[in-house]
Parts: structure tokens; C-alpha cells; sequence
């Protein structure tokens, strides 16, 4: 794409013209806020939170392309006065306890910064749903942002959430009688997209908001997903997706990936290498458990041979690891049996993969999908 000069608050920058101006402007470390805008669904312009002055012209900026010459104010007069009226229109009886107590909230830090508090309401019980094991719903949170909606529509594909009504009666809700009877496969998205906390991960519930946030690679399988876990107090609180979108997962996570990490905390977890002396399992060091194992290794290789030995390997390795795996089977063993659970669900998508394409693995990206003229589905729901 071509470049475009354009100056903000009376600097000067050169930026990638045709793209959004609000991508751009936080880009160059601009603040604009915005609450119906998400980088992995499309500008909506809905909030109307994200307006600049653009050449004396109040404009909605992520719906806004950018273009050469453009004359930018972010936080001129007019549009810090429209931001606060918008604000005000979305704190009328927002629950103020949730303002007080979770601070951290990305509605609640930009009705800090400018100065709007909430002026509270009753909550309606009925606007809380308690059913879902993973997400609890708490619609007197609800600003209509509709980020919720758009996100399980454009990026996951599912349709459980729904916008009923019209107007001022308009209501989130999934598309059965509670989440836990929806169509939702769990995978957090709505979320994370949330800026109030209506829809909230039962764990940040349970354990509180995290003190930190660590950036790390979700251990399930060998895909490489990128992702955050949250961390409180030294334990794992939440876990979501990394912000950052990766060519891997752009942002998004499984069911497994997302939510299920609590085993980490099970009380039947072994955490130290066990050997089975008697009928009983016995803890020992690891250096035992090698010695053991390669023991008896030895032993059946000397009586057996190399044929009676064979080597399972984890589907949810990387291939590098995958690879060392085999090679010790077939140099250091002396065998060829070698399997992985992976082959049987794989085997013959890895067949055509290998016919068409030279290798038995994927290889294209989320942008390739974007890129191509036609994709075709082969044995999907």
C-alpha cells in the first residue's frame, strides 16, 4: 500500500494509506478510545467513542480510511465534549459497584479518564445468567456494544449471541433459553472482546482480576497458539489469547486452550515420578525413574529384542520433538514401532496433504484463507 502523510496534534507522520485512521493513530501511540471496535472483527462506527476532528470534521475514525494530507485532532475541544456526551448516554444506570470495584475494566478506565461516573440502577435478576461452567452473564453490565455478537458471528462462526429487539429495548441474549443450552462451544471470545465485564471468565470471578500477565505458547498441542496467563497471588487465574495477532491463532483460543488449565491445581495431579515396587507406587527422584526405565529397557532388549520394545509419542509435541522421538526408537533401540494417536484421526488427510502438496501438514496461514478465490471444506459440520 502506498503511503500518506498525515499530521497529528501538529506532528507530522507518514503511515500505510487506506487503512483504518484509528489503527493507525494507535499505531503512532495515540489514545482513542473505543468500545464497539476490535481488531479481529470488522469497523462498525456504533459507539461513536472514536471520533477525531479530520480537517475541522468530527468523524468516526474507525470507520475512517486513511489519506494523504489529512489534518488529525484527537483531543480537541469538540471531541473530548462528544466523547463525555457519548460516555454520559452509557453510564445511565450502569451499575456503579462494578465501576468501584473493577477499575481494570476497559469501559471503566475510559469513563475515569474523562471524568463521567456512573449514576447506578437496580440490577433485574433476571439479567443474570449463572449456567454456563466456564462464562457467568451478567447483563445489567451491558453497554450494547455489540462486540459479543459480531465477534461469535464474523470470527467464530457460531450465531449464539443475538441482538432481540429494536431501539432503546434491544437485549443481548444466546440464541437458547440460558449459554449452557445455546449453541456455545465455549471458546471465551465474547469474553475477551467485552469491555465491561457483562460476560466474565468464572475463574476471574472465583479468584480475582490477575496482577500479571504472562505471554507463553498454549501447552495442548503442537499448533503453537499464542497466548496469556493471567496470574494471581502466584496461581493461574485466567488464561485468554494473546493480543497480538499471530499468523498462528490471530488472537483466538480453543475450548482446551482457553479454559481447560485447572488440572493444574487437581489434587489427584502427580507432580514427582512414581515406580511401581510391589503392587504399590512409590515416589522417586528423577534420576531413579531414567535409571529404571532405561534398566529395564535394557533388560528386555537383551532377552527380547529390539521387536518386543515400541515407542508411543505424544500428539500434543512439536514435530521437532517428534522427530528426536523417533530417531531414539530407530538408532538407539534398534526399532521400527513407532506410533502416534495422531496418525489415526490424520492418516488420510495427511495422505492428501502429502499427494497435493509434497508433505502430510498444513501448510497456509490464517492470510493465505483471506488471500484465496476459492477454499474448499472437505468431511465438515
Amino acid at each position: 500500500m502506498p503511503a500518506a502523510r498525515i499530521r497529528v496534534n501538529g506532528s507530522v507522520h507518514e503511515v500505510e494509506a487506506g487503512q483504518s485512521l484509528l489503527r493507525a493513530l494507535r499505531s503512532l501511540g495515540y489514545y482513542v478510545p473505543a468500545l464497539c471496535y476490535d481488531d479481529r472483527i470488522e469497523p462498525q462506527g456504533a459507539c461513536r467513542l472514536c471520533v477525531v476532528e479530520v480537517n475541522g470534521r468530527l468523524v468516526a475514525s474507525c470507520t475512517t480510511k486513511v489519506e494523504d494530507g489529512m489534518e488529525v485532532l484527537t483531543e480537541s475541544e469538540r471531541v473530548v465534549q462528544a466523547r463525555r456526551e457519548v460516555l454520559r448516554l452509557l453510564a445511565r444506570g450502569y451499575p456503579r459497584a462494578a465501576y468501584e470495584a473493577e477499575p481494570y475494566k476497559e469501559f471503566h478506565e475510559v469513563l475515569r479518564r474523562y471524568g463521567v461516573e456512573p449514576q447506578g440502577g437496580a440490577a433485574r435478576p433476571d439479567l443474570v445468567d449463572n449456567s454456563h461452567p466456564y462464562i457467568l452473564v451478567d447483563m445489567n453490565r451491558c453497554i450494547k456494544c455489540f462486540r459479543c455478537v459480531r465477534a461469535c458471528e464474523e470470527v467464530q462462526g457460531y450465531f449464539v449471541w443475538r441482538a432481540w429487539n429494536r431501539g432503546g429495548r434491544v437485549m443481548i441474549r444466546p440464541d437458547g433459553p440460558d449459554l449452557a443450552h445455546s449453541s456455545c462451544v465455549s471458546c471465551g471470545l465474547c469474553v475477551d472482546v467485552c469491555p465491561t465485564g457483562a460476560l466474565e471468565d468464572r475463574s476471574v470471578v472465583n479468584y480475582g482480576w490477575p496482577e500479571r500477565w504472562v505471554e507463553t505458547t498454549c501447552p495442548y498441542c503442537g499448533v503453537g497458539c499464542q497466548m496469556l496467563v493471567g496470574v494471581r497471588g502466584g496461581r493461574i487465574v485466567d488464561v485468554r489469547p494473546s493480543r497480538r495477532l499471530d499468523a498462528v491463532n490471530r488472537g483466538n483460543l480453543c475450548v482446551k486452550g482457553r479454559y481447560a488449565w485447572e488440572y493444574v491445581y487437581a489434587p489427584d495431579r502427580v507432580l514427582h515420578p512414581l515406580v511401581r515396587v510391589g503392587g504399590e507406587w512409590r515416589q522417586v527422584s528423577w534420576e531413579e525413574a531414567v535409571q529404571f526405565v532405561a534398566s529395564r529397557l535394557k533388560e528386555i532388549l537383551a532377552k527380547y529384542g529390539p521387536r518386543a520394545v515400541g515407542v508411543l509419542v505424544s500428539a500434543r509435541v512439536t514435530s521437532e520433538e517428534e522427530y528426536l522421538q523417533a530417531k531414539f526408537a530407530r538408532v538407539v533401540l534398534g526399532t521400527n514401532n513407532v506410533d502416534s494417536c495422531a496418525r489415526v484421526c490424520h492418516e488420510p488427510s495427511a495422505a492428501a496433504l502429502e499427494e497435493v502438496l509434497g508433505t502430510g501438514g498444513a501448510t497456509n496461514t490464517f492470510d493465505d484463507l483471506d488471500e484465496a478465490r476459492t477454499v474448499m471444506l472437505v468431511g465438515s459440520n
